[in-house]
């Protein structure tokens, strides 16, 4: 006789599970509230636990955001590395996989209302601003090295240094992804190409 009973989960898995739903909680109070009016006890509550639980696996709305953060944005660099690894010394592969990252790149209204939260708290709070910019920091580092090696495959020299660059595209994107979920402007996606066909196109041979 099959055993239908749903199986207990591991410490670790439900430990796990704890942590995203209260992510998942705490994205849609700040986007739908705001950082400021989003408490602690208003995101455990509609995780469906105590302010207890959430003290156990977060510090702070703070540290839970930027535990949300650094995933994503790990999670998003380790993506485009590993399409653009797969293209080997084939520049335009490369760059097709590039811009395949690129189309699908948007926002919902609810992460858009998110992003833009965290951007303006980082502003407006020193300590969560010192390791938010960090955390930027890190994805400019990742993804001017991603332009130096495209660079070199199209045997070309940048037009300006890569850290520059990377952090203008990852300006553009932002600003970009955030308007058109908000108020229905021009695709990120679309952008985001053209300006990094613009980026091999205006270079100089080596």
């Amino acid at each position: 006789m099959t055993d239908h009973s749903p199986q207990r989960l591991t410490r670790e898995e439900s430990q796990e599970q704890t942590r995203r739903r209260l992510i998942e909680a705490a994205c849609k109070q700040v986007a739908e509230r705001g950082f400021a009016a989003a408490s602690v006890r208003d995101i455990a509550r509609a995780a469906g636990y105590t302010q207890g639980a959430f003290y156990s696996n977060f510090s702070s709305k703070e540290d839970l955001l930027l535990d949300l953060l650094r995933q994503h944005k790990e999670q998003e660099a380790s993506h485009i590395l590993g399409a653009i690894d797969a293209a080997g010394d084939d520049f335009g592969a490369a760059l097709q996989a590039l811009e395949r990252w690129a189309r699908s790149f948007g926002m919902d209204a609810e992460q858009a209302m998110l992003a833009t939260e965290l951007h303006l708290h980082a502003a407006r709070n020193a300590a969560f601003g010192k390791a938010y910019a960090a955390l930027m920091a890190e994805q400019r580092k990742a993804y001017a090295a991603l332009l130096t090696r495209l660079f070199s495959l199209a045997g070309q020299t940048p037009p300006a240094p890569t850290l520059e660059l990377a952090g203008n595209l990852m300006t553009l994107a932002r600003s970009l992804a955030i308007d058109h979920a908000l108020y229905g402007g021009t695709a990120a996606g679309k952008a985001l190409v053209r300006t990094i066909r613009s980026l091999f196109s205006a270079a100089p041979a080596r």
